[in-house]
């Protein structure tokens, strides 16, 4: 990384400077000065100089004590200070979740509307209006950079709009547009489960990793999405990685996608709460539901389950070669109850050509994935051009 310096191109590499320097602090979230300067391979006075600036515009804070450099006083440690904030929508089945989020993937205030129907888009974009309003009814000094969608469907990249989700019954919808018009803010959608396994590389179980899968079962259905070589996949037209219609049943019922015995017929929520009892919609009142259920007949239907999702994962396993399959949603919950089967589906001797299995884990981040990871991308322009974006929001 090259230091500030007058001339040609001087703006541009101060811009750099900047983004480098606040992209620090966004993965880190609390970090010591000094190492601000080793990981960005700026000088000690250019590092000080930007983080000043980056001060002065109201995005970081700094306090005195930090880490020894050995010599003299400790470097200082630097942090966001929540006022510039990105908002986080997630339309599904239930209800629609907002949360406002600051540098750093920390969500400072959520809420849920909940809706006892399926929600058309105009609604679900009036709610989320609703929400935000409420938020940000006592943060007066907030700057709000712009709304990120968690959608539980396929985005179509070129247009931004949902092309297709089909639990919500939403097709072709331009709901970016519909959240801009209803909120005044900057808006784009990205699928829900995209938007979790970026959250997880930056703060969450696939930290440092570049290549990893993820499953989530929401109550909208199955949502999947796949990083290779460090690049999260999306395809000519968003549709990359499309994991709930991966074929594990070929004798099963047809699918809204049109094929037959896709993980998402076989394998759902709403199928898993009604065999075993729960009406309230609760990831753990399923897995307790599961974990004391003593009929051999709900125990051979589990088993069936899983054997659907392992062929789903051995499926994945051989497409993406990943280091880590991520499963979140009531896929942890089948993954608590029923680890060793889904371990032993792929077990060496279940993929002979594969020497070293993906390891299978759970979020980091909770139920809180898909928001944190809607907030980050907001801040994707902030990130870019730290001074100037902040500059034009702070005045819109």
């Amino acid at each position: 990384m090259n230091d500030h310096h007058p001339g040609s191109g001087g703006d541009d590499v101060r811009r750099r400077n900047l983004s480098a320097v606040l992209a620090q602090v966004h993965t880190r979230r609390e970090v010591a000065r000094s190492q601000i300067t080793r990981a960005t391979g700026l000088s000690r006075s250019s590092v000080a100089t930007q983080v000043g600036e980056l001060i002065a515009a109201g995005l970081l804070r700094e306090s005195a004590a930090g880490e020894s450099t050995g010599v003299g006083r400790p470097s200082p440690v630097v942090s966001p200070t929540g006022r510039f904030l990105a908002v986080a929508v997630n339309p599904d089945v239930d209800g629609v979740s907002v949360a406002l989020c600051a540098l750093g993937g920390q969500i400072v205030a959520q809420t849920k509307r909940a809706s006892s129907s399926l929600m058309n888009p105009a609604e679900a974009a009036r709610l989320a209006a609703e929400a935000l309003e409420e938020l940000t009814a006592d943060r007066p000094d907030a700057v709000l950079l712009s709304v990120t969608a968690a959608i539980p469907g396929r985005i179509d990249i070129a247009r931004d709009r949902v092309a297709v989700a089909p639990h919500l019954q939403w097709h072709d919808v331009p709901f970016s547009a519909m959240l801009e018009a209803a909120t005044g803010l900057p808006t784009t959608s990205h699928p829900d489960a995209t938007i979790g396994l970026e959250a997880e590389r930056l703060w969450g179980a696939a930290e440092g990793l570049d290549d990893a899968v993820y499953f989530y079962g929401g109550p909208g259905g199955i949502g999947g999405a796949a990083m290779v070589g460090g690049q999260v996949l999306a395809g000519r037209v968003g549709a990359a990685a499309r994991l709930g219609h991966l074929i594990v049943a070929p004798d099963g019922p047809l699918c809204v996608c049109g094929s037959v015995g896709c993980l998402t017929t076989m394998v759902s929520f709403h199928q898993l709460a009604a065999a075993f009892g729960v009406t309230s919609g609760s990831l753990d009142d399923l897995k307790a539901a599961i974990e004391t259920e003593t009929s051999t007949t709900l125990r051979g239907f589990l088993d069936r389950e899983l054997e659907y999702v392992g062929r789903a994962l051995r499926t994945a396993i051989s497409t993406y070669d990943p280091a880590l399959i991520l499963l979140g949603g009531f896929f942890a919950v089948l993954f608590e109850v029923g680890g060793e089967q889904l371990l032993g589906s792929i077990a060496p001797d279940n993929l002979s050509s594969l020497r070293s299995p993906a390891v299978l884990g759970t979020p980091a981040l909770g139920v809180d994935q898909l928001l944190i990871g809607a907030g980050a991308k907001g801040f994707e322009p902030l990130l870019h051009d730290p001074l100037g974006y902040a500059q034009r929001r702070a005045s819109a």
